[in-house]
């Protein structure tokens, strides 16, 4: 493994559409934490919705002392494809997250951050369905939330993603490792 980028930044920042575009032009490999959240609550015949994925996220760094993401998200989708250079986390949400990836894959790891203005992220959501601007409004004050918007402050660089495409974003991100 050569490169193992950490996305984070609040809800509708930009994560999944800057995610896509690393894929399709940089063939980046995907590790989705939210996937194996989801998965994990079907388990359990939860409801896989933002406040319980949330709260079991929570419940997992707390059992884990955060390490779940690394030893049962990340390290088996590496493991799995050891042929694959580029590697991207969809989403830490926590500074300790961060820490423990830098402790075990070093040098390899590049922490990016985006934000937009809260009008611009509230307009995003709200466009993805009548009910989703309420979801937005009440997952803004989860703990959760709150520290991955302070990420930026320990990320290698931040995007804002209301002034660039995620094409440009991802551009700009080849271009840091380059250097």
């Amino acid at each position: 493994m050569k490169r193992l980028l950490l996305l984070s930044g609040p809800m509708a920042s930009g994560k999944t559409s800057v995610s896509a575009a690393l894929q399709e032009y940089f063939e980046f490999l995907p590790i989705s934490s939210g996937a194996f959240l989801r998965g994990q609550l079907a388990a359990r015949n939860e409801p896989p919705d933002r406040h319980n994925l949330q709260e079991f996220g929570d419940s997992l760094d707390r059992a884990t002392n955060f390490s779940w993401l690394i030893e049962s998200v990340a390290k088996p989708a590496i493991d799995d494809r050891p042929d694959a250079d580029n590697w991207l986390l969809d989403a830490v949400r926590k500074s300790r997250q961060v820490e423990l990836f830098r402790l075990n894959f070093g040098n390899a790891v590049m922490h990016v951050h985006f934000v937009a203005a809260e009008s611009v992220l509230q307009q995003r959501y709200a466009e993805r369905g009548p009910s989703h601007l309420a979801e937005y409004q009440a997952s803004v004050g989860h703990p959760n939330e709150q520290n991955a918007r302070l990420l930026g402050r320990m990320a290698d660089k931040v995007f804002d993603t209301g002034t660039l495409t995620a094409a440009e974003i991802a551009s700009q991100i080849m271009e840091l490792w380059e250097k």
